[in-house]
Formats: C-alpha cells, structure tokens, sequence
C-alpha cells in the first residue's frame, strides 16, 4: 500500500466521507451525525455507488429482517439520511420508480 493510498476503513464518494473505525461521517468539511442505522445504511450505498438497490435487498443487507420485513423503515431511514446529508451539500440518494435507490452524485431532487 503506498502513502498516498487511503485507509482502508475509510469510505468515499463525491464530497462524503465515512471513516468506520472512528464511526464518523464527513460531508464535505461538515461532519454529519448519524445514527448507527443511519451509519449503516450509509455505509451500504457507499459499497454500492451508481449501483440500484431495491428495498429488498437493503432490509436483507442493512436490517438483516430485524425490522419484520417491513420496507416501510427502508424508506424512513432514507429519508433521515437525505435530510441530514443534504444540509451539507446536494442530493445524493436517487429514487429509480419501481426499482429502489441510488447513491448518484448526479441526482435531482426527487418530485413529490
């Protein structure tokens, strides 16, 4: 691993940076205070970027079930994170209609 390599534990996307061994989120110079489900979720679209994810698959991967397979925490959680993350910066997390989400640095904001 060379010196201008970064940590391992670190995980990066556009202007967010989530650091896992200290359990911290940076959005741009702004750190973000996120729950740990929060911090899981996140940490999830980061090892997933551009990638579409169904409300399925984040229960299955974030929950594990714990939420009795409900897809109605998935869309709360995401919620909670696009608000928090979006004090620091533009939309990051795209609904794809009938398809789940999307962490897509290019997103728009999502119509009502």
């Amino acid at each position: 691993m060379d010196a201008d390599s970064p940590p391992a534990d670190l995980l990066r996307y556009s202007d967010v940076v989530l650091d896992e061994s200290r359990r911290e989120v940076f959005r741009g110079e702004t750190q973000v205070e996120l729950t740990a489900t929060e911090f899981s979720l996140l940490r999830y679209f980061l090892l997933n970027p551009r990638r579409v994810v169904s409300k399925r698959q984040i229960l299955r991967d974030v929950w594990q079930h714990e939420a009795g397979g409900n897809v109605n925490v998935v869309e709360t959680y995401v919620s909670y994170l696009r608000r928090k993350l979006g004090r620091s910066g533009p939309p990051l997390i795209r609904t794809v209609r009938q398809a789940g989400y999307m962490l897509d640095a290019d997103s728009e904001p999502d119509l009502p």
